[in-house]
């Protein structure tokens, strides 16, 4: 399960990247517009880390717990833009949307199983 935790995480990590690309190409340089998408790719970054650490981490309860809590953030941030946009099906939405549930699952996982401990 470690290789498809790594696996998602890098699947984040690129659309991440893609986003902060598709942000420079779409918003004038200095715009609140660009600012703001760029945050936003800067988190899914740190999420992207977060779970790929989690995932060579798994009894770490406190670290899969920061993971679920920021997967559940960065839904609740792709499903609010897919609103926002008039179009919660978008592809890039879906994208999001289903790696980090995914991620969220693992994490909610690795939580459970450090109770147990």
């Amino acid at each position: 399960m470690m290789i498809a935790e790594l696996v998602l995480s890098f699947v984040l990590f690129i659309g991440a990247l893609l986003h902060a690309y598709g942000s420079f190409l779409t918003f004038a340089w200095g715009s609140p517009e660009l600012v703001w998408s760029l945050g936003s790719s800067g988190f899914a970054v740190l999420l992207a880390l977060l779970c790929g650490l989690r995932a060579r981490r798994q009894s770490d309860r406190a670290l899969s717990a920061l993971a679920a809590i920021g997967c559940a953030g960065w839904i609740a941030i792709v499903l609010s833009f897919g609103v926002s946009i008039g179009n919660p099906a978008d592809p890039r939405v879906l994208y999001h949307v289903v790696v980090t549930l995914l991620l969220f699952a693992f994490a909610m996982r690795g939580f459970r199983a450090g109770a147990k401990s």
